[in-house]
C-alpha cells in the first residue's frame, strides 16, 4: 500500500488525469449511446462530445474575461477614488511629519524592489503550473476519448482482473460505478442551480448589471470545488464594484458568502446525497475528509467514491466473498434484486459476460 501511495504521488498529474477522464467518460456516456443509436459512429460520437466540452470551457473562459475587461476602467476609477478618499481622511485624521511619509515611503520601495527581485522565480513558477494543466488536460482528453469509445471494453478487461470477485459480480461494481459519478455530476447540477439562482437574483435586487451572466458562472464553476467558488465570487464582486463601488460591492460580497457557504453545504449535502443515495451526513463528511486530505479532488471524488465502496461491499457480501451466505438470505436477495440489470449488471455465473446495450 505504501508504494502504491508513492507511485500515484509521483505520478499524480498522469492519476489526476485519468479520474476526471473517468468522471468525463462515466457522465457522457449516455450521450454517446444515442448518437450511436441515431447512427453516428461510435468514435465520431465521442469526438462530438469531447469538443463540445472544450468549446463550454473556452466560452465560460471567454465570458469571464469579457466581463472583467469592461469593467477594468470603472474598477480602475473606483480604485482611485477610494485612496484619494482614504488619503484625504488620514491627512484630516492624523499628524504625519514629512520625514515619517518619507520612512513609509522608502520602506515601501525596499519591500518593492524585494518583490521584483523574486518576480522572476514566481512568473517561472506559474508558466511551469499553467504547463503542468495544459499536458493534463491533453492527457485527460486523450483518455477520456477511450473511455467513450472503449468504456465497456475496458470495463470487462478491468473486471476480469480483479480476483478473488467473480467477473460478472466486479464487472457490476464498475457498472455501477459508472452510474455513481453520472448522480454526483446530476446533484452538483443541481447545487449548482440554487447557486445561480441565489447570485442572480442577488445581483438583480441590488442592481449590479450583467446579472445573467453571473449566475452562469457561479453554475458552471459549481462543478469545480472550492477554486470554483472563489473565482465566481470574485468575478461577481469585481463586476458589483466597478458598476456601483462599495455599495454594490459589499451586498454582494455578503450574497456571495451566504451561497457558496451556510447554504451551498445544506443544499449540497441533501442534492448529492439524493442523487448518491447515501444520507446527507454521509456525504458531509467524506466531502470534508476527502478536501482534508487531498485537497479539491478529494472533494470531488469522495461522496461517489464512498459509495462505489458500499456497494462493492454488498455485491462482494451478497455472492459469499466475506463468509458463506445463509440460503434464506441468498432467497430473500435473489427474489428481491430479481434478474440482472441490463443498464449495466452482468449475468451471474462463471462464464464470459455478455457487455450490455446500455451502461
Amino acid at each position: 500500500i505504501v508504494v502504491l501511495f508513492a507511485v500515484m504521488a509521483a505520478t499524480k498529474l498522469l492519476v489526476l488525469a485519468a479520474l476526471f477522464a473517468v468522471l468525463l467518460g462515466a457522465t457522457f456516456l449516455p450521450v454517446v449511446d444515442w448518437l450511436q443509436r441515431h447512427h453516428f459512429r461510435r468514435s465520431l460520437g465521442a469526438l462530438i462530445v469531447v469538443a463540445l466540452s472544450i468549446v463550454l470551457a473556452i466560452l465560460i473562459g471567454l465570458v469571464i474575461v469579457n466581463g472583467l475587461v469592461k469593467q477594468v476602467p470603472t474598477i480602475q476609477q473606483n480604485v482611485d477614488a477610494a485612496v484619494s478618499s482614504l488619503q484625504k481622511s488620514l491627512s484630516s485624521t492624523t499628524t504625519v511629519s514629512k520625514d515619517q511619509a518619507d520612512q513609509v515611503k522608502s520602506e515601501v520601495q525596499s519591500a518593492l524592489k524585494s518583490l521584483s527581485s523574486g518576480a522572476a522565480g514566481a512568473i517561472g513558477t506559474f508558466i511551469g503550473n499553467v504547463g503542468s494543466l495544459l499536458f493534463g488536460i491533453f492527457i485527460s482528453i486523450n483518455i477520456g476519448v477511450w473511455v467513450l469509445i472503449r468504456g465497456r471494453e475496458i470495463g470487462a478487461w478491468a473486471s476480469k482482473h480483479l480476483p478473488p470477485i467473480p467477473q460478472p459480480t466486479a464487472y457490476g461494481i464498475i457498472a455501477d460505478g459508472a452510474r455513481f459519478f453520472r448522480g454526483y455530476i446530476w446533484g452538483s447540477t443541481i447545487v449548482g442551480l440554487f447557486n445561480a439562482a441565489v447570485i442572480g437574483i442577488g445581483a438583480l435586487v441590488v442592481g449590479v448589471p450583467m446579472a445573467g451572466t453571473l449566475a452562469i458562472v457561479a453554475w458552471l464553476m459549481n462543478y469545480v470545488p472550492y477554486f470554483g467558488a472563489i473565482i465566481s465570487g470574485a468575478f461577481t464582486v469585481l463586476i458589483a464594484y466597478g458598476a456601483g463601488g462599495t455599495s454594490m460591492a459589499i451586498p454582494m460580497l455578503i450574497i456571495v458568502i451566504i451561497a457558496n457557504g451556510f447554504l451551498q453545504t445544506v443544499v449540497s449535502q441533501f442534492a448529492l446525497g439524493s442523487a448518491l443515495n447515501l444520507h446527507p451526513l454521509v456525504v458531509l463528511f467524506a466531502t470534508t475528509a476527502g478536501g482534508i486530505l487531498f485537497g479539491a479532488v478529494g472533494g470531488v471524488f469522495a461522496a461517489p467514491f464512498v459509495k462505489i465502496a458500499l456497494d462493492a461491499y454488498e455485491k462482494c457480501k451478497a455472492i459469499g466473498l466475506f463468509g458463506p451466505v445463509p440460503a434464506a438470505e441468498g432467497v430473500a436477495d435473489a427474489a428481491s434484486h430479481g434478474p440482472p440489470d441490463p443498464a449495466g449488471g452482468a449475468p451471474p455465473g462463471p462464464r464470459e459476460i455478455d457487455l450490455p446495450a446500455q451502461t
